[in-house]
């Protein structure tokens, strides 16, 4: 009875911890007038979310999204979180065209996760109430998901202590069936969508299980081939993808170039503006007080303090670059503040369990004393001595273990860690993006025939959303290198625009940054350009080239930087300038010839052409690995063109060309992914059998 009101007063304070962290969002929903989130979740994470639920309530989960970027491969990029049961809930809740605030109900749900994950774990490590409550808040508002607020690594890493707790349950009882719990935790954190995360989890979850519980190294091979099952399906396509995108051949001084500098360390005992390092004051208290409670704490701190070295980009990063594989995937040294939460909840935890017996003597007369002095620190805004104090006084004044104390330590951690969080959590009033859709009324057709390039006059992905071919997009860091080259080249050549397709440009200010960061030329110049109409106010119509248009004569070309180059000579004109092409095209090229009878659907295209000879057909959709095509029903090559579209070979006469995107390794990772929920299944429901014979 005892463990059911503690543990019920234990998950209300998580839930309290989430409204401090989100108490602008909440506050402006309960007044009527909900902010919303900036950055990712309106642009990317809101249109991919979309784009899912509409195809599972169409019957189908898509390889290729066609509506941004040119076309892209979806299934290829992990943050777009096509296989996580959570979004997948969220479509059944929702239905096929959801709001914002389901993308951003995700950015909360992470953080709730997060500290109720760390419930079990702390208890299952031995922590009693006081110490689980107080670590899982501390978990909660940890640098990392301070640092990454609103974005999919603090909505992965959410699923670290969940890993954490199921590893403990393997060393405590090595059952089978106890992999493929943890398995399904790794999964969680790998479906979400941020590699980096999964990274840094992953590499955390091996090392702790390694010091916790190397004699069950069975079950935890068993485990790591479950959670291979699960991953594959992200991790193989997208590690294909990485290989194409801007991504690949990063240089150590580009992966390192996101590290803190020595000064900067000075955050971990004081906040510091735009580094979230600061874990507070109680914190570091902890880890002389709880010291080696736990087995393998000690070995915990020394990775606490590699995460600290890494961060710095230096000599030990230098070393982790050169021999640990992965390390040179993932920019940005300092995430690997991802380590101090756990390693920082695991000593809070550790310190209230040894302190919670203890009932010195002096209390009646030094707890007062403290509170006051605590008092008279937070309101002169020494936020961090203010909190060691009142957490001392606490600690005075009660047992320690009673989860009513670990509530009041975790509420002065949050006040003491909250100085090192923007105010306004991220957050920006006012109507969000996305919502002047009826501007597409002016850019008609640009479903098949025509694509669109919103300079944010509409935003927040409009292509992806309203399944629409914008041939602009969330610049993915995974995104294709071709298109990279394409988006790059706009602002000095704009008619590369309508070399691939683009007939309307739709201006606005970027919600966010300003026209610093349009790819077009501001809307005067672009209003300028020879065969520009001015629509209306935000739309200007280009002499866009039609989708797919027949060519006789090919230019051969060594690469795609050359094809591209060729694109940019005679922009807007029609072109066949083809990558490795060895046949001779010397006839005379008949006035433009374009496709009719053109249908796109988020894995295929087809269309109609009448040849008046043999050539080629280009088509302005992005070229890609794992396409195929049929003229006639005959399969045909496809070639990458242009720098960065497609073309097939066409004999004379009239034809019928059909493209489709499945790719073997996607699909193939489907299957396994498919086994390997049979396979978890089988293993849950006999473990279930089991304990009931027995």
């Amino acid at each position: 009875m005892k463990f059911s009101r503690d543990g019920f007063v234990a998950v209300v304070a998580v839930l309290a911890a989430t409204a401090f962290l989100f108490w602008p969002l909440f506050w402006g929903i309960a007044t009527g007038a909900p902010p919303f989130f900036e950055w990712d979740v309106p642009e990317q994470y809101w249109p991919d979310l979309v784009y899912l639920c509409e195809s599972l309530h169409d019957g189908a989960l898509p390889y290729w999204n066609p509506y941004d970027r040119g076309g892209y491969p979806i299934a290829a990029d992990p943050q777009a979180g096509l296989y996580h049961p959570l979004n997948w809930a969220l479509c059944a809740v929702g239905g096929s065209s959801l709001s914002l605030g389901f993308a951003e109900a995700r950015v909360v749900l992470g953080f709730l996760l997060c500290g109720l994950f760390a419930l079990g774990w702390l208890r299952r490590v031995g922590a009693d109430w006081s110490g689980a409550v107080a670590g899982a808040v501390l978990l909660m508002a940890a640098p990392f998901m301070r640092h990454n607020w609103e974005l999919n690594l603090t909505a992965a890493l959410a699923w670290l202590p969940a890993m954490l707790w199921a590893i403990e349950v393997v060393r405590a009882q090595g059952r089978v069936r106890d992999a493929a719990w943890l398995a399904l935790a790794v999964a969680g954190c790998g479906w979400v969508g941020s590699p980096p995360a999964l990274y840094f989890a992953g590499t955390f979850a091996t090392i702790y299980a390694l010091i916790r519980a190397p004699h069950r190294w069975r079950v935890l091979l068993l485990s790591a081939a479950l959670s291979f099952g699960f991953l594959a399906v992200v991790i193989l396509p997208g590690a294909e993808l990485a290989t194409l995108s801007v991504q690949a051949g990063r240089s150590f001084e580009s992966i390192a170039e996101g590290h803190l500098r020595r000064e900067q360390l000075a955050a971990l005992l004081w906040p510091q503006p735009g580094n979230h390092l600061y874990l507070g004051w109680l914190s570091l208290a902890a880890i002389p007080l709880g010291y080696r409670v736990f087995p393998g704490q000690r070995r915990l701190l020394v990775v606490g303090a590699v995460a600290i070295a890494l961060t710095l980009g230096g000599a030990v990063f230098w070393l982790a670059y050169q021999a640990i594989p992965g390390v040179r995937v993932f920019r940005l040294p300092h995430r690997y503040e991802a380590w101090l939460g756990p390693v920082a909840a695991l000593c809070v935890a550790a310190a209230c369990t040894r302190l919670g017996a203890l009932r010195p003597k002096a209390h009646r007369l030094l707890a007062p004393a403290l509170a006051l002095a605590s008092g008279v620190l937070f309101a002169a805004g020494a936020g961090g001595p203010a909190a060691l104090l009142g957490g001392a006084a606490s600690l005075l004044v009660a047992r320690g273990s009673h989860v009513v104390v670990g509530v009041f330590l975790a509420a002065l951690i949050l006040l003491d860690v909250s100085q090192a969080m923007p105010a306004e959590r991220h957050l920006r009033a006012g109507a969000p993006p996305g919502s002047d859709a009826e501007l597409l009324q002016l850019a008609p057709d640009t479903r098949d025939s025509w694509r669109y390039f919103d300079e944010f006059g509409i935003s927040a992905r409009s292509g992806t959303r309203l399944r629409h071919r914008d041939l602009r997009g969330y610049q993915d860091p995974l995104q294709l290198a071709t298109y990279e080259r394409v988006v790059a080249s706009l602002r000095e050549h704009p008619l590369l625009a309508a070399q691939l397709n683009v007939r309307y440009v739709l201006h606005g200010p970027h919600f966010i940054h300003g026209w610093d960061r349009q790819y077009l030329p501001p809307m005067q110049d672009v209003r300028a350009l020879p065969g520009a109409r001015i629509v209306s106010e935000d739309v200007t119509e280009l002499p866009a080239l039609p989708f797919a248009y027949f060519r006789a004569n090919v230019v051969p070309v060594r690469d795609a930087a050359e094809g591209l180059r060729r694109a940019l000579d005679v922009a807007p004109a029609p072109l066949a300038a083809i990558e490795g092409w060895d046949r001779q095209s010397q006839v005379h090229e008949p006035e433009l010839i374009a496709a009719t009878d053109v249908h796109v659907t988020s894995d295929e295209v087809t269309f109609s052409i009448d040849a008046p000879s043999a050539g080629v057909v280009v088509v302005n959709e992005a070229h890609y690995p794992g396409w195929t095509a049929r003229v006639d029903g005959e399969t045909t090559a496809i070639h990458r063109t242009n720098g960065f579209v497609r073309a097939v070979a066409v004999p004379a006469g009239h034809h019928r060309v059909d493209m489709r995107f499945e790719p073997p390794l996607a699909r193939a990772c489907r299957w396994l992914l498919l086994a390997t929920w049979l396979g978890v299944a089988l293993l849950l429901l006999g473990g279930l059998l089991r304990d009931r014979r027995a």
